[in-house]
Order: C-alpha cells, then sequence, then structure tokens
C-alpha cells in the first residue's frame, strides 16, 4: 500500500501541512521532538515522496537528460556512469539517451526530453550534427532548458561547453613517436567534419614541423571512432610504404588496428607501433599495453556538474568554455629506432 503523507500526519496527530513542513526542512514553529517523531514514523513506513507533485509545486522535475553519441563506446559509457552518480548526489534523477551519432535522432531524443521537462542537459554531440552546422547552431540555440556540451565542441559563441584541447593531444602524441626515432606517421584520424578532429590534425602538423618533417596528405587517413571501422582501414594503413607509427581517432580504433594486425600477422610494436586516444581501461590489459592519451572523464565530469548546477540554482546567464589538458600515456605498442 502506497503511504501518503496524510497517513503520517495520523499517526502523528498533525496536520499534513505540518508533516510537509517537516518532511521538507521547511523553517516552522513545531517542536524539535514533533519534528523528531514525524520523520520517524515516515522512516518506518518507508515514505517516499510524491515527486510529481513536489515537481508541480517546484516547477522543476529534478531530473537531467544525458545525450550521447555512441553508448558502446566505453568513454562515453563511462561518463554517463559518473555524471549519473554526481547528479544523483544532487537529488537529481538522470535520463540516459544514445544517438548513435545520428543528428536527426539526437534532435528528437532532445525534444523529448524538453517535453518530459527535464531541468537541464548534457549534450555530446553526434558526429552527423557537424555535417550541418548552420542547422545545428539553429537547433542548440533553440533549446529552452540549460544545457552543457561536453566531449565535443562547436566554435560558434554563447554556448556553455567542457571539452580537452584535442590540438594539444595531438601534439602530444606526434612528439612522442618523433622522440623514439619514428618518421613517417601515420594518422587514423576521426570524422573530417568534426572540430576536434582538425585540431587534432593541427598538433599532428605542429610537431611535425617541429621536427622539420614533411606533412603527407596519403598519411592522413579517415577513419571514425569504431573498432570496425580501425579494422577496416588498417588494411589501408598497412599498404602505405615507409610508415613506422600510427596515432589513431580513440583506443577502440587502435583495437580494430591490433585486431586486423593480428590477422594479417603484423608485430606490434616490432614492425608498427601504435598510440591510442581516451586511455580506456581495457588498454591496460592488453598483451602488449597501448600508448594513448588521457582524456580524464572524471575532470571532464566534475566541470559539466559544477556549470550546469549553477546555471540551475544560481540561474547563471553568462557562457562559459571550459578546456581541459590531455596526457600522454606511454605504452609497450611504441618502440624506440635507433
Amino acid at each position: 500500500m502506497k503511504i501518503r503523507m496524510k497517513d503520517i500526519a495520523k499517526m502523528a496527530n498533525v496536520s499534513e501541512a505540518a508533516v510537509s513542513l517537516v518532511l521538507n526542512d521547511k523553517p516552522s514553529r513545531i517542536s524539535e521532538k514533533k519534528k523528531q517523531e514525524i520523520k520517524a514514523i515516515a522512516k518506518e513506513l518507508n515514505y517516499v515522496p510524491n515527486i510529481a507533485a513536489q515537481s508541480l509545486a517546484k516547477n522543476a522535475s529534478q531530473t537531467i537528460g544525458i545525450v550521447i553519441p555512441d553508448i558502446e563506446n566505453p568513454f562515453f559509457s563511462k561518463l554517463c556512469k559518473q555524471l549519473e552518480e554526481q547528479f544523483r548526489a544532487l537529488g537529481y534523477l538522470t535520463i540516459i539517451v544514445n544517438s548513435n551519432d545520428d543528428f536527426t535522432v539526437e534532435k528528437n531524443l532532445i525534444q523529448m526530453l524538453l517535453n518530459r521537462g527535464v531541468d537541464g542537459l548534457v549534450i555530446a554531440l553526434s558526429n552527423e550534427s557537424f555535417s550541418s552546422k548552420e542547422e545545428q547552431e539553429h537547433f542548440l540555440r533553440e533549446i529552452d532548458a540549460p544545457f552543457v556540451l561536453v566531449d565535443r565542441h562547436v566554435s560558434f559563441s554563447d554556448i556553455n561547453q567542457v571539452y580537452f584541447d584535442s590540438q594539444a593531444g595531438g601534439r602530444l602524441s606526434t612528439e612522442y613517436l618523433l622522440e623514439n626515432g619514428h618518421r613517417n606517421i601515420a594518422f587514423m584520424t576521426g570524422d573530417f567534419k568534426v572540430p576536434s578532429t582538425l585540431d587534432r590534425i593541427k598538433g599532428y602538423q605542429q610537431a611535425l614541423q617541429k621536427y622539420d618533417i614533411e606533412y603527407r596528405e596519403e598519411y592522413i587517413i579517415e577513419t571514425g571512432y569504431r573498432f570496425q571501422y580501425g579494422m577496416e582501414k588498417a588494411k589501408e594503413l598497412f599498404s602505405l610504404n615507409g610508415v613506422t607509427a600510427v596515432l589513431t581517432s580513440n583506443d577502440m580504433v587502435a583495437f580494430g588496428v591490433l585486431k586486423q594486425a593480428a590477422i594479417s600477422g603484423k608485430s606490434i610494436p616490432k614492425e608498427l607501433s601504435i598510440i591510442g586516444y581516451d586511455h580506456l581501461e581495457i588498454a591496460d590489459i592488453l598483451e602488449v599495453s597501448l600508448a594513448t592519451v588521457e582524456q580524464d572523464s572524471s575532470s571532464l565530469t566534475d566541470q559539466a556538474v559544477a556549470l550546469l548546477k549553477s546555471m540551475l540554482t544560481m540561474k547563471k546567464k553568462k557562457t562559459e568554455t571550459i578546456v581541459l589538458k590531455p596526457i600522454l600515456i606511454e605504452g609497450e605498442s611504441v618502440k624506440k629506432l635507433k
């Protein structure tokens, strides 16, 4: 049987209004002894507040929508887990939806969340949305709830966003290979239309320029971010003459290259050195530990939650862009050349 506020009021011999004041910790003239009695009765009966009624009273649903592009990607799965935990600690329920990197699906999901009255949103944009930048900007500016973009950023202003410095990440990983004697370095990139991909390519170019190494277009292979894409494009990589090392768009693509290397009988890192991106936990259990660039999802979560919280509680109007620094993680997948 569902326990209602009036049941507690009857047992405590007080009004429903008094029970409401006590359970919501509102100021009142009720004695401390009676407050403790009311709370003890509620606890004994396992009373659960009517969230719908509270939402109507407060004009807030205590719900946050989280929109991600690929729930199968461990980076986004971990990010969702961390976001859910932090929002739950703040008293929010989270609704997690997956766009599958489809802009139309993404727009529909966001509208559905808004229709359900979410108080705010955390959005990791789909790759496809960057193919229609004008539509992307128009859609984002029409969202009538506080939101924060995470991981994949936009170039236009007045949008709250938290992301990692991809240019620094591209530069770090390339310099690591150059320091280990590699000169013919391929790059299996993400989608060219995504700003973070272009930023990483800039970092790659900066590192090559620093070492007076020529930038070669044929060494750039647009790949994407999934395991199967890594396997498929690895065949193109292996056909390049003289390449001794490769950067990948993320660890999942690196795993795909490693799988294809095993199938093709190519030794890693003896014949080819490889660097991933994201520092997924499973990268550490490989027979050859994967060199990678870490994007600390805990920092991303902390900053995104703090930013959205300030928008919700303080009605913050000024937008903010927070750029986090990636970290190079060395690994056995990179061979030092003489």
